[in-house]
């Protein structure tokens, strides 16, 4: 009886640790897919490609996102704004996907930004690049991590 309750209790101990080797590795898997890529720290770091220069430009139209009742575009934003559209337009994509919204922590509704870009900018973006947006090769990364030194 007794080596068959320490039978039971080593059976139920394997199965507690594959469950939690299970859990580990489901929740290893989603860090990994969302973490920012990694470059080895001896490569140079090309800023042109990732967005995180040219939204940086974005800074000054911050208060037009958070004050859903502002109609005017802050100092700055415009300009901010048309050299993405100029330079980088694929970077907008980061505030279509709402990447940008995740990682500055700002409410940054899609059709207010929009608004911003056309009616109050009067910029326009290429064409098709709504659609591109949903093409993860076409969108540069917003920003690289470089790797850690062993």
């Amino acid at each position: 009886m007794a080596s068959s309750n320490k039978a039971c209790a080593a059976a139920l101990l394997l199965l507690l640790a594959l469950l939690a080797v299970a859990t580990a590795a489901v929740a290893a898997k989603d860090i990994i897919a969302s973490e920012p890529t990694v470059i080895p720290r001896s490569a140079e770091v090309d800023v042109s490609a990732t967005c995180m220069g040219s939204l940086l430009a974005l800074s000054p139209c911050l208060a037009f996102f958070r004050d859903a009742g502002t109609s005017e575009a802050p100092a700055g934003c415009c300009e901010g704004l048309g050299s993405i559209v100029n330079d980088q337009p694929a970077c907008l994509c980061h505030i279509f996907n709402h990447t940008l919204e995740r990682a500055i922590g700002v409410d940054i509704p899609v059709d207010r930004a929009l608004g911003l870009l056309g009616s109050v900018c009067g910029l326009t973006p290429p064409e098709g690049l709504m659609t591109s947006c949903g093409n993860a090769g076409a969108v540069p990364p917003m920003y690289l991590c470089p790797a850690p030194s062993a």
